[in-house]
């Protein structure tokens, strides 16, 4: 595997992001759509914890990528992809990354607008806002929420695009994200 990314296949550090990039997002999501039906108890604070600190996580590598695709290639599209399908990728990959950071800082305004510190893993990286912000926890938390179903959404039209690439039109789109995965005959 190519450490950068050429105009045939992502290079490693791309595969390497996008999958933990997307592992993680999947355990936020399970846990965001959940942990508000856990008990008050320890565990429950420490699942939140958790969330907060993957969530900034998440944030970190979005950029890292970004940063890594503007100093990149970009592998092209199969030939005979339609002008329709191009728009479609380029939104969805945008709406992607749109989510990927809006979730991140949704979260860390609405932890802050509620007046909690904000941790990473133990650290604090942002103190307490000092009183409790209403308005601010308000629209953070429901943009938190939107964002959440959004992403979702996106990621499940994003994989179905993948297999439907990889099953249907039989080429080499997925495989060139997941190399593990046998390439079509």
């Amino acid at each position: 595997m190519p450490l950068r990314n050429t105009a045939e296949r992502w290079g490693t550090p791309s595969i390497a992001l996008h999958w933990v990039t997307a592992l993680a997002v999947l355990g936020l999501l399970v846990v965001g759509f959940t942990m508000d039906s856990l008990p008050n108890t320890p565990f429950k604070r420490d699942v939140y914890l958790l969330h907060k600190s993957l969530g900034l996580t998440v944030g970190g590598l979005t950029v890292l990528r970004l940063l890594w695709r503007w100093l990149q290639p970009t592998p092209a599209l199969p030939d005979g992809t339609s002008r329709v399908q191009r728009l479609a990728a380029t939104a969805g990959h945008a709406g992607l990354y749109a989510l990927l950071l809006a979730m991140p800082t949704s979260g860390l305004l609405y932890n802050w607008a509620s007046n909690f510190a904000t941790p990473w893993f133990g650290i604090t990286v942002m103190a307490r806002a000092g009183q409790v912000d209403r308005e601010l926890k308000a629209i953070s938390g429901e943009v938190h929420e939107i964002a959440g179903l959004a992403l979702a959404a996106l990621l499940l039209a994003h994989a179905g695009a993948a297999f439907w690439h990889h099953y249907r039109l039989r080429d080499r789109v997925l495989w060139r994200m997941a190399p593990w995965i046998r390439p079509p005959a």
